[in-house]
């Protein structure tokens, strides 16, 4: 027969488990409120009447990093809720509907507001939905594959493929899709910034955060090695531009947050002379193909 101190056993992790889901939550908040408090302290207003000076620089360049730390923030958080994976998307479906909402709202009422909490929805419904994908990688080694693939698709997309028909034809469509990075409505300033973050781009930061957290790899490494490609790849085109005098290209996002993932996660991999092969081939068939895409199109609009 069980007695009131065998229940209590029982009941302790329970409640460990429900109070640290709590301060998750009360984190989550948080950072929800410094992300508002930013864009609303580093949006475009903020630089309307300001002259480019080394104080504006300097708080363009910061502005831009506490987004990213942020962002990243709450990808960690949310991939540490303890939820199944209904909660997971059913969560993911209702921010869903309320970024519908406010993007409804920020177009027939346009102002700043209504953006920012829209910027902010998104974020929340496409790191939900992408850590509820997550569940498909069952193992570590499941992650080079889908990374390598999500990597090559983007880099498609982005450069001549469905994103870059709907950045000629619709760009609003783009827009509406993506978050506005702080400090980035600067655009005159001479410094590279980052100006926005596509969904997809969270959607598969939530997908690998949460493919590391819930297979215990290095999820301390992959946050910051995602933080350094969103401070340094900026910048790099913007020399890469400014050597060969083009216009900076768009940036392909899961190219480079893939194989941050993958560096940050090396250690965790473990293939056999055949699998590793396998993977080889696959990505010199993935790249071909990109390749022969690229010429394809060429030779049509040429």
């Amino acid at each position: 027969m069980a007695t009131n101190t065998d229940n209590s056993r029982l009941q302790a992790p329970h409640a460990e488990a429900a109070g640290g889901a709590v301060r998750i939550w009360q984190l989550l908040a948080l950072a929800s409120a410094a992300y508002l408090a930013l864009g609303l302290l580093a949006g475009p207003r903020a630089f309307a009447r300001l002259t480019a000076g080394p104080g504006v620089i300097a708080a363009a360049v910061l502005a831009g990093i506490a987004y990213i730390l942020i962002a990243l923030a709450m990808v960690a958080l949310v991939s540490r809720l303890p939820l199944s994976w209904k909660g997971q998307l059913g969560t993911g479906l209702l921010f869903a509907v309320a970024f519908g909402a406010a993007r409804l709202a920020d177009m027939r009422l346009p102002g700043q507001p209504f953006q920012l909490v829209g910027d902010l929805l998104l974020v929340l419904m496409a790191v939900f939905l992408g850590i509820a994908a997550s569940r498909i990688i069952r193992e570590r080694n499941m992650l080079v594959p889908v990374a390598v693939v999500a990597a090559a698709i983007d880099t498609w997309g982005v450069y001549w493929g469905f994103v870059a028909e709907v950045g000629k034809k619709a760009p609003e469509v783009v827009q509406q899709f993506s978050a506005a990075v702080p400090g980035s409505a600067a655009a005159g300033l001479p410094v590279p910034l980052l100006s926005s973050v596509g969904i997809g781009d969270f959607l598969f930061m939530g997908l690998f955060v949460g493919a590391v957290y819930r297979l215990h790899m290095n999820p301390r490494a992959t946050l910051w090695a995602l933080f350094a490609v969103y401070l340094l790849v900026p910048p790099a085109f913007a020399a890469v531009s400014a050597v060969t005098g083009s216009a900076a290209p768009l940036l392909p996002g899961l190219l480079f947050l893939s194989f941050a993932v993958l560096i940050a996660n090396w250690r965790q991999f473990h293939f056999s002379r055949a699998e590793r092969y396998a993977l080889l081939y696959a990505g010199a068939v993935v790249a071909a193909i990109i390749l022969l895409a690229w010429g394809v199109k060429r030779m049509l609009s040429g």
